[in-house]
């Protein structure tokens, strides 16, 4: 059957769909190509494609690229900030009284409180 199809010039619809999408494809293969040349060939290098300072980058470029956390900053990401030191209120009160404050510097903080207000 396809042998008389092909001797009297008639093509079934799948073959002439085929040899029509050759052509369309090639050209649109072709077109890409020189539209991705075209566009390399007219680009500025890039600064390190130049050659120069192709290993290094300043401080300025490098802290855009990696940003740091701050220290002690909570910002929901990583291990929180420090706590904060539950005898710091004492140790003002203690720091208040020039007497607390010059024993605490021989004895320490908290047997010097200990002595003036009771119990740390």
């Amino acid at each position: 059957m396809e042998l008389e199809a092909a001797d009297t010039g008639q093509l079934n619809p799948s073959s002439r769909h085929r040899d029509i999408m050759r052509p369309v494809m090639t050209l649109t293969l072709l077109a890409l190509a020189v539209l991705c040349l075209a566009g390399q060939a007219g680009a500025k290098p890039s600064r390190a494609e130049s050659g120069r300072g192709a290993a290094f980058v300043s401080r300025k470029e490098g802290s855009e690229v990696v940003k740091r956390l701050r220290r002690y900053v909570d910002q929901g990401l990583g291990a929180p900030g420090p706590y904060p030191d539950p005898l710091e209120p004492k140790r003002e009160v203690c720091e208040l009284n020039p007497d607390c404050d010059e024993l605490a510097d021989h004895i320490g903080f908290q047997e010097a409180y200990a002595r003036f207000y009771g119990t740390a």
